[in-house]
């Protein structure tokens, strides 16, 4: 019995340092600034503004605007998204468009080939 109770006690002692130990781990994937806690998901996702991802396949197309997953035809931001392609979204309201850009501060152009 006694040994029963020994082993138990070291069981739980072994539980508990591993639980600390792995709440004090550091992710290696985790932006620099982000927060640690998983209870802050909610508040950084409320702090994420414009287009933040596009999922597109034959049957459906996605776009992630402020945090919220779009489908096509759906409204948001007081428009309607019309479509989407590999890194834009255009919402349309009242007869004229707004083109969120996945990465507004790059403009991609077309690659130049050399000349042999």
């Amino acid at each position: 019995m006694r040994q029963l109770v020994v082993s138990l006690g070291i069981g739980c002692l072994c539980a508990l340092a591993q639980a600390g130990a792995r709440a004090q781990m550091n992710d290696p994937m985790q932006p620099p600034g982000a927060s640690k806690g998983a209870a802050d998901a909610p508040a950084a996702a409320a702090r994420a503004r414009g287009l933040q991802a596009v999922i597109t396949s034959p049957k459906r197309s996605l776009a992630l605007i402020d945090g919220v997953v779009v489908p096509v035809g759906a409204p948001v931001r007081d428009a309607r998204l019309a479509g989407v392609s590999d890194s834009l979204a255009v919402l349309r309201k009242n007869g004229g468009r707004d083109v969120l850009l996945m990465h507004p501060g790059i403009d991609k152009k077309p690659s130049r080939r050399e000349q042999p």
